[in-house]
């Protein structure tokens, strides 16, 4: 893939969850209003052009950058939603949008198995983080900021107990 494919899949993985929890919610797509969501996507995507040679696909770098960004993104998703007068289930849904829709659609796209639909511990990290989040300022009243805090610490430790001690979901045995 050349750096211009990297810019492509870089925007599709870091703005299409938060996209289709705006078209959702019905409300302007946050990088239509703030561009520089998508120069910041795209600077990244050529710095992991240029680095490729030093990350590994699967490093482990990448992967706990990962567990960050997908903390994150599961707790301001259910912010937003929650701002914006949503539901605590429709909230905890836009901020497991929010993070993983982004990475499902790059991974159909590159023709890969998507890892939230594998045995990791990826939307149930997700998950976790969004409820606690709603939990904590939907419920509970705690201070927006200290919420942000505690969802994003739930989801990062679920998700990072499941990276240290490979931990992962049971897998479905099919049809006999």
């Amino acid at each position: 893939m050349d750096w211009v494919g990297f810019v492509f899949i870089g925007n599709v993985t870091g703005i299409g969850g938060g996209t289709l929890r705006d078209v959702i919610l019905d409300v302007p797509v946050f990088w239509l209003v703030d561009w520089y969501y998508v120069v910041i996507c795209s600077v990244s995507a050529v710095i992991t052009y240029f680095a490729t040679q030093q990350i590994s696909r699967k490093s482990n770098a990448l992967l706990w950058a990962d567990a960050v960004g997908m903390a994150l993104f599961s707790v301001l998703g259910a912010e937003k939603a929650l701002r914006l007068g949503a539901e605590i289930p429709v909230a905890v849904i836009m901020g497991v949008f929010s993070a993983c829709l982004g990475g499902i659609v790059r991974d159909v796209i590159l023709n890969d198995v998507p890892v939230v639909f594998q045995k990791e511990i990826y939307i149930t990290a997700s998950l976790c983080g969004a409820i606690a989040y709603c939990v904590c300022f939907g419920l509970l009243g705690i201070i927006g900021i200290y919420a942000i805090g505690i969802g994003c610490v739930v989801a990062f430790t679920v998700r990072a107990i499941a990276i240290v001690t490979k931990l992962s979901m049971p897998a479905h045995k099919g049809l006999v």
